[in-house]
């Protein structure tokens, strides 16, 4: 079996800059609109007994068995043998059918284009040795990228379980 690539946020640990949203942005040269990875205000927790805010990260998991893969009906989602998914703007129609089947409401339409969009991991990054663009802007350095192997490995399982609770 091949090396997956996995892009995982510590949402405990983000303090909620945007930083990720804006390095997105001007990787790709995205327009106003547009967000392939999306900061929300979520409720503060109690931290060591003083209220803290918190944030939830969202942005395409790359899943193992794509439901957005599955439902378009021209084929313009193809997963690599890296596990990152990618849509090609050259066969998507903009049927809106993958919007539909995405469990994490992260495919975004671009008007403009007529076609359907997502975080792509910064697959040019990556295809070059270099991380995705949200990883070395973040400055609470809640994002982490490679296998997830590595990420196990380096943050602990508990510590990835305990992430999406």
């Amino acid at each position: 079996m091949a090396m997956e690539y996995a892009l995982l946020v510590n949402s405990a640990d983000c303090v909620g800059c945007n930083a990720c949203e804006v390095a997105c942005k001007q990787e790709h040269n995205l327009p106003v609109g547009p967000r392939w990875i999306r900061v929300y205000p979520d409720t503060p927790r109690e931290v060591e007994g003083k209220l803290q805010p918190r944030y939830v990260v969202t942005h395409c998991m790359h899943c193992s068995r794509p439901s957005c893969k599955d439902a378009c009906p021209v084929d313009a989602i193809s997963k690599r043998g890296d596990g990152i998914v990618l849509i090609s703007e050259e066969l998507c129609i903009g049927c809106k059918d993958c919007i539909d089947a995405c469990p994490l409401g992260v495919m975004q339409f671009n008007e403009e284009k007529a076609v359907v969009q997502k975080c792509d991991m910064c697959v040019a990054r990556i295809d070059m040795g270099r991380q995705p663009a949200c990883v070395g802007a973040c400055p609470s350095h809640c994002i982490h990228f490679g296998s997830i192997n590595e990420i196990t490995a380096k943050m602990g399982k508990q510590k990835l379980t305990s992430w999406y609770k």
